[in-house]
């Protein structure tokens, strides 16, 4: 497989010509493909705006459907079922089921878990359409929509804390009336629209979201939204998911199983695939459990702080956020233990004093992440990891390097190693591109 990313990054071959290798022939599935395949990058969700299914939710953390796609077409040997263990939006999936292979995945994240499946599932878009304009054409808001629920941070409605709001009173209640008023609709269409109105909730708040979690956007107290303007912008999102669910109705039912739950535990239920595709955290201490924080409260997935901090419990160690429990290390790399050693060196200057453990932790979840994959995938088959490194301090965390050490007494061998793009240090670092971030092809071999 030496020829892997030859087939893929650089070669002249009609992307046509490569899809033509897959079950799937349906018109409309090629011609998603080709929309997006043509002209595409191969890391990031970059131009994605207006491609069917990927536009409902900005996703800025996902590969593109391309680096899918070029993937599976590059292997030697058929690929019936594709395994991503941090499904995210669900960007694996979705180009699965384009290209009519089955998906198997994981994700702990509930409000994604919910948007892979909305993307996924069947739902009669007439019936949903009829029962959506009814919902609206009858809303009427309670007093119990206006009042914070229980458990719920006091900031997302006004008067907030401090005098700092998420959410205007009259915004907030309407969202909350919207999903009441949906409980009584059958599981499938109560998904869709939950996953629909989590889509415009950041843009009819008071603040914005990036990596590292939520700010009030600049004059933020002379925003003047409200419920009208939440209502008009999910009509718009209604609008679009029933054009891509009814252009993409001939499309054969999708064959997927998604396990919602921790990746490094709920792997011990999956049986065998015939590759992985992923891209885990990065160790760049972004709490992603965070960066969702709005959605995830605003839409019910979150009822307590309880459940936050478990919620964060079960995503990979790959920020500082949360207190992470010692265990015994099993990763053997001389490159991780200089890294390590480095950091600690500069404890002083790091802006957070446990980021040593936790880069240690972080490839300690990613060997046991592999150590799965070792029985799930066959000798001669493949893991392909897309992943950055990160640097504190001046630090550099070789991730790759790393974690070719880390897997490599399991019985997986780095066999390409393409840098896919730069990444942006953090300002206290400059701002600088200097930051590879990788697409790594690890081999499942004897061992």
């Amino acid at each position: 497989m030496s020829s892997f990313w030859a087939n893929t990054l650089q070669d002249t071959v009609r992307n046509s010509e490569r899809i033509s290798r897959f079950p799937s022939r349906n018109r409309d599935a090629e011609s998603w493909l080709m929309q997006y395949l043509e002209s595409a990058p191969t890391s990031t969700n970059q131009g994605t705006a207006e491609l069917p299914f990927q536009r409902w939710f900005h996703f800025k953390e996902a590969f593109s459907p391309k680096f899918v796609a070029d993937t599976l077409s590059s292997l030697s040997y058929p690929v019936n079922t594709c395994l991503d263990p941090f499904s995210g939006s669900g960007t694996t999936a979705i180009t699965c089921r384009m290209l009519g292979i089955k998906s198997v995945g994981v994700e702990v994240n509930p409000f994604l878990a919910d948007l892979i499946k909305s993307k996924l599932v069947r739902v009669p878009i007439a019936e949903f359409c009829k029962n959506y304009e009814s919902l609206i054409s009858n809303l009427e808001v309670l007093s119990e929509d206006e009042v914070l629920a229980a458990g719920m941070p006091v900031t997302f409605v006004e008067p907030g804390k401090n005098s700092r709001y998420i959410f205007n009173r009259d915004v907030y209640s309407v969202i909350r009336a919207v999903l009441r008023a949906s409980k009584s609709w059958d599981v499938d269409q109560s998904r869709l629209l939950r996953v629909l109105l989590g889509s415009v909730l950041v843009q009819n708040s008071n603040v914005v979201i990036n990596g590292k979690g939520r700010r009030y956007r600049r004059n933020w107290q002379l925003r003047t939204k409200t419920g009208a303007d939440l209502i008009k912008s999910l009509d718009a999102a209604v609008d679009v998911a029933a054009a891509d669910i009814t252009r993409f109705s001939g499309l054969p039912e999708s064959e997927f199983v998604l396990h919602q739950g921790d990746a490094r535990s709920a792997l011990s239920l999956i049986v065998e695939a015939d590759v992985a595709i992923f891209s885990p955290p990065y160790p760049n201490s972004f709490d992603y459990t965070d960066v969702y924080n709005v959605e995830l409260w605003m839409l019910g997935y979150l009822e307590s702080s309880s459940e936050n901090r478990s919620l964060r419990s079960k995503t990979l160690r790959s920020h500082v956020q949360t207190k992470w429990t010692p265990t015994i290390s099993r990763v053997r790399s001389k490159s991780l233990d200089m890294a390590v050693s480095a950091l600690e060196a500069k404890r002083g200057e790091l802006w957070n004093v446990n980021i040593p453990e936790m880069i240690r932790f972080y490839f300690d979840d990613l060997w046991s992440i592999f150590y799965e994959l070792k029985r799930i995938l066959k000798i001669g088959h493949h893991a392909i990891v897309a992943i950055g490194d990160s640097q504190y301090a001046g630090v550099h965390v070789d991730v790759a390097k790393i974690l070719s050490e880390c897997v490599e007494g399991l019985g997986f061998k780095l066999i390409q190693n393409e840098s896919m793009r730069s990444m942006r240090n953090s300002s206290q670092h400059g701002g600088s591109l200097s930051l590879s971030e990788h697409c790594l092809v690890f081999e499942r071999v004897q061992g």
